[in-house]
């Protein structure tokens, strides 16, 4: 574990100074600029960079490269994978109406909807240009890199739309699945796991059958990531100001799928689902507390804390890159244990 915590201490200012390196060249003397610091100054977690990274090191390692060369190597795919995580989460607080963003005012709120689309849609821009025009990598990699970024973004896309029909269907209450949720979350979460993992190895000089594991692994990480996020936002915070803001949005989430099946038939669960299709802002507190309390009482939380330790335990059965998993996976099982 010692190269994840030197990566959690250096990494916030080499992206910092790729931050300012990139607005300087493409938004010099655009409004768009002090928005997106506004964003930056709620710190992240940065786990995607450090995938990015971490990845790369442990590959090129086996491959007997030196830590130091890997990680300059890694760091303009790292500000890449950064800049569209972000770009994701300003369009999902627009889509979603959520107004706090990392315990502050989220950039649609402060600034507007359409800036915030402004903004998302830059972020989204100069990843491409960044491996194009500033990293020294050769063009066969630089183009894998490309398409790498440009097919798990569309998949984030995809999911995020795939969200909305999800949302749609169980509000007209025809049927929908777990098995639903998992092609929502596969394509909107998983594939920002996919995409600094493979990015990642493919720098550190991984092989075609490396990044078949790793791509499989992904996919149970983010799935496992998804649902210990749902459960955060109902039994643990989310730094929205408030708890349950996943019922208020009506967003389908683990548990509330959950709850369906184990109400199947039960009229009382019409009321959840009264509850869950109101207008956000006639969504009350008490509300939400007894959607919460109805999940308790059908023990949702603790088949969710169940769910997601199956996918722990299925991606770091991945061989090749244990590290790597087992480092995600510790720091996820961390926040899970502590609700």
């Amino acid at each position: 574990m010692k190269i994840w915590q030197e990566l959690d201490e250096r990494l916030p200012d080499l992206l910092k100074k790729g931050f300012d390196q990139s607005f300087a060249t493409y938004l010099k003397n655009s409004p768009i600029k002090d928005m997106l610091n506004y964003h930056l100054q709620g710190k992240g977690k940065l786990l995607r960079p450090q995938l990015v990274v971490g990845t790369a090191i442990r590959f090129g390692q086996k491959q007997a490269k030196q830590k130091e060369p890997l990680i300059e190597a890694a760091l303009p795919y790292a500000l890449a994978v950064e800049l569209i995580h972000n770009a994701t989460l300003i369009h999902d607080d627009l889509q979603d109406e959520d107004e706090v963003r990392r315990g502050k005012e989220a950039l649609w709120k402060k600034y507007s909807a359409a800036q915030a689309i402004n903004c998302g849609d830059a972020w989204l821009m100069i990843p491409a240009l960044e491996l194009i025009n500033s990293a020294h990598y050769s063009s066969d990699l630089k183009i894998d890199l490309l398409k790498i970024i440009q097919t798990k973004t569309l998949a984030v896309i995809d999911g995020q739309s795939k969200e909305f029909v999800l949302k749609s269907k169980f509000l007209a209450k025809d049927k929908v699945s777990l098995d639903d949720y998992i092609q929502v979350v596969s394509g909107k979460t998983s594939a920002l796991f996919s995409m600094p993992m493979v990015g990642g190895a493919k720098i550190g000089g991984a092989t075609a059958s490396d990044i078949q594991i790793i791509e499989s692994a992904a996919l149970d990480l983010g799935i496992a990531f998804q649902i210990q996020d749902d459960l955060l936002d109902l039994w643990g915070d989310k730094g929205r100001g408030f708890v349950g803001g996943d019922i208020a949005e009506g967003k389908v989430s683990y548990p509330l799928l959950r709850l369906a099946e184990e109400m199947s038939g039960q009229s009382e669960f019409e009321k959840v689902r009264e509850i869950i299709s109101a207008p956000r802002e006639k969504t009350t507190q008490e509300q939400i507390n007894w959607v919460i309390g109805v999940m308790n009482d059908c023990g949702i939380k603790e088949i969710g804390k169940k769910k997601f330790n199956e996918h722990i335990e299925k991606a770091m059965s991945a061989s090749v890159w244990d590290e790597v998993v087992g480092y995600i996976a510790h720091k996820l099982q961390l926040k899970v244990g502590a609700f």
